[in-house]
């Protein structure tokens, strides 16, 4: 038998995210022997048990990573954790670290909450980020690179605590899956909705915003 804590923080609903992730695994370990469980407490802990239960473990660690402690000048996939004056606070691990004010310069002017509005940055957003202090960090230059890569394109809207399937759902009962030229997963249950060229983003929030138990962000785009 083998456990494994990942380094991939809970966020949003518990068991919407249980079944995301079980999902996922199944995939995963569809050609291996073996059994498991899922525990969700602040982080994931996937128990793997059986012939193939190495292998699993393996993979879990390729893909997710295995939870430990970061230290300044290690690049972490973190989660968006709060948007306020000061910066944005991330989870990263398993301390909460600081993109700060003069840090987004890369990203335009403005204050911190017009940065994050203009790139559709919502709470639980999987963010690439460097350390460059204890609890001080910096986005990388892929992550600017496709900050810049959402506005050169056409809007989009970007989701949280959300299943790709309810997301299809809804554009479908609402009549506005023709509107939409993909989604595209960002983490287990976040995801970004790249509209058609000419659709308007911020024109399908109040639509589909209700039918989601999400946070929406949207992203104006160049096209």
């Amino acid at each position: 038998m083998c456990t494994v804590h990942l380094m991939e923080v809970v966020c949003g609903q518990t068991n919407k995210m249980y079944r995301s992730f079980e999902a996922l695994l199944q995939n995963d370990f569809r050609d291996l022997r073996v059994t498991y469980s899922i525990a969700l407490t602040k982080w994931i802990t996937v128990t793997v048990s059986g012939p193939d239960e190495k292998e699993a473990a393996a993979r879990l660690v390729r893909k997710y990573d295995r939870l430990h402690d970061v230290r300044p000048g290690v690049i972490v996939r973190a989660r968006l954790a709060d948007i306020h004056n000061e910066g944005l606070s991330l989870h990263a691990a398993r301390k909460t670290v600081l993109v700060p004010h003069h840090r987004l310069k890369p990203l335009g002017r403005g204050t911190v909450r017009q940065v994050a509005s203009r790139f559709g940055l919502i709470r639980c957003l999987p963010l690439e980020v460097k350390l460059v202090g204890e609890f001080d960090a910096e986005f990388t230059k892929k992550q600017i690179d496709t900050f810049w890569r959402w506005k050169k394109g056409p809007d989009r809207i970007n989701v949280n605590n959300a299943s790709r399937a309810q997301i299809k759902s809804v554009l479908k009962h609402t009549g506005h899956a023709r509107d939409i030229y993909a989604i595209e997963k960002l983490g287990i249950l976040e995801h970004s909705i790249v509209c058609k060229k000419g659709t308007d983003a911020p024109g399908l929030v109040p639509i589909i915003g209700p039918m989601l138990e999400s946070e929406l962000g949207c992203v104006r785009g160049a096209l």
